[in-house]
């Protein structure tokens, strides 16, 4: 999606989700989820707004991190990707819903080097960055 695709679905999603990406077979069993295509509902997307100062054009960076970052285990049902872009380093955390076993994202934004390095360090890698900006 476009910057402008984004800023519509912002200003007329409630209440809606959207597909944003799908997930290997691997993390999709890792997570026990129902389905390999993640989701990002409306309240999260205003969240991503709101508290982390996420711009529409961030979130044209959301498939790539998903598709391409470093994969970690940080907790159950839950796995956290992180990728350096162009406009500098991202995450994204996909969870999945008990109930539905469907998959979400949690959060997406804008993170550091430093960060990074802690959380790789800490948490299991599911898979390594497939390539870097």
């Amino acid at each position: 999606m476009y910057p402008r695709d984004w800023k519509l679905f912002l200003e007329h999603g409630q209440g809606k989700e959207i597909a944003i990406a799908q997930l290997s077979a691997a993390m999709v069993a890792h997570l026990g989820a129902a389905s390999d295509k993640v989701y990002y509902h409306h309240d999260y997307v205003l969240k991503a707004v709101k508290q982390h100062g996420v711009t529409f054009s961030d979130f044209s960076l959301l498939f790539d991190v998903v598709e391409f970052g470093r994969a970690l285990a940080d907790r159950e049902r839950h796995i956290l990707f992180m990728h350096q872009t162009a406009r500098g380093w991202f995450q994204a955390a996909i969870k999945r819903a008990e109930a539905s076993r469907r998959l979400y994202v949690a959060t997406f934004y804008k993170t550091n080097i430093i960060e990074v390095n802690r959380k790789t360090k800490r948490y299991p890698l599911l898979r390594k960055d497939k390539w870097a900006a």
